[in-house]
């Protein structure tokens, strides 16, 4: 059975030249603090970082849960989107992940189970 997560929003990434910096900005305006991006689910929200902006990495991203990540991100190409970064693990969370550029030149992080 799917997870109730499946194919929804579940974690955003925010670009900073200086992370402290927007870690402070971010806190001061609506609380949020490094620790309370890993913290426990809350009900009608979900959590999120302030990464380092790269060349790659200019503007805000969605990360989507998906069941199959493979079988998603080839149907994804199939409706139009290129692949920014094939599939990708990070065994350190049991997670893999991939980023496509959509029809409308959205980049959005799709992630599933490693398995």
């Amino acid at each position: 059975m799917a997870d109730s997560s499946t194919n929804m929003v579940t974690w955003f990434q925010l670009p900073a030249e200086d992370e402290p910096k927007a870690w402070a900005f971010y806190q001061r305006v609506f609380g949020w603090t490094p620790e309370d991006a890993y913290g426990p689910p809350r009900e009608g929200a979900i959590r999120g970082e302030i990464s380092a902006r790269t060349e790659d990495f200019v503007h805000p991203r969605l990360v989507i849960r998906v069941d199959d990540l493979d079988g998603t991100l080839a149907m994804a190409v199939e409706a139009g989107a290129t692949v920014v970064q094939g599939r990708t693990a990070i065994p350190e969370i049991g997670m893999v992940f991939a980023v496509f550029r959509d029809t409308e030149g959205n980049v959005l992080n799709i992630v599933s189970n490693l398995a």
